[in-house]
């Protein structure tokens, strides 16, 4: 049996109505705003990557030298111009380029590490190259690389 309501009371529109207008004329722009704030925290946080610490190498230096050398050691015959290894290689140059790094060290530091991991898969080593260019060019898409012979 429905309830009467007091005198005092403002009768509802819908009697079984459970939220009333004042909670949704003033919560709609606040859960509006919470979503726009959320999406826009999202939006930020997606380029922050940490940098550096990829295959555990000490600073974004010798990452990139071991990127580098993924890149150039992934087809034993030299990457054909224009491929995507080339692509690869040209964008981790740039990146010691841009860290201002010393090249000689990182990449020395990056190919020491690299063949380490290498030996470390054992007779697997063509299935960690492919590997390792996987991860490197997922860093790089987060660095904003973007490889012409994927468009």
């Amino acid at each position: 049996m429905p309830t009467t309501a007091s005198k005092k009371s403002k009768p509802r529109v819908n009697p079984e109505e459970q939220l009333s207008p004042l909670l949704v004329w003033g919560g709609g722009p606040a859960l509006l705003l919470l979503v726009a704030g959320l999406f826009w925290g999202v939006w930020k946080s997606q380029f922050a990557a940490p940098s550096g610490h990829l295959f555990n190498t000490p600073n974004q230096d010798v990452e990139a030298g071991y990127c580098l050398t993924v890149a150039q050691s992934i087809v034993s015959s030299g990457a054909p111009p224009g491929s995507y290894f080339e692509e690869a290689a040209q964008f981790w140059v740039k990146r010691l380029r841009d860290i201002d790094a010393d090249m000689g060290p990182a990449i020395a530091q990056g190919r020491s590490k690299l063949s380490v991991d290498k030996q470390g898969s054992g007779q697997k080593a063509s299935v960690w190259l492919q590997y390792a260019m996987d991860l490197c060019s997922q860093k790089a898409v987060t660095y904003g690389a973007r490889f012409r012979s994927f468009d």
